[in-house]
């Protein structure tokens, strides 16, 4: 959730400031640089995945296509 947060900040005030990349720019390319998945994957990295996955969604939900 914390990590939700920050980067909804993030979002917001990159939105909010002339100059500044677009909230549609900002989520492509974050999406674009999502983690992928592993067979080597540890539990733990599976659940940062899709947290970080989960997060992207809530946050840029008109882009949820970039998801790997």
């Amino acid at each position: 959730m914390k990590i939700a947060l920050a980067s909804l900040a993030l979002l917001t005030g990159c939105a909010s400031v002339a100059g500044q990349a677009t909230i549609e720019e900002v989520c492509f390319q974050w999406g674009s640089s999502l983690p992928t998945r592993s067979q080597a994957d540890t539990e733990q990295t599976k659940a940062e995945i899709q947290e970080a996955y989960a997060v992207f969604a809530l946050l840029c939900p008109e882009q949820v296509e970039l998801i790997p």
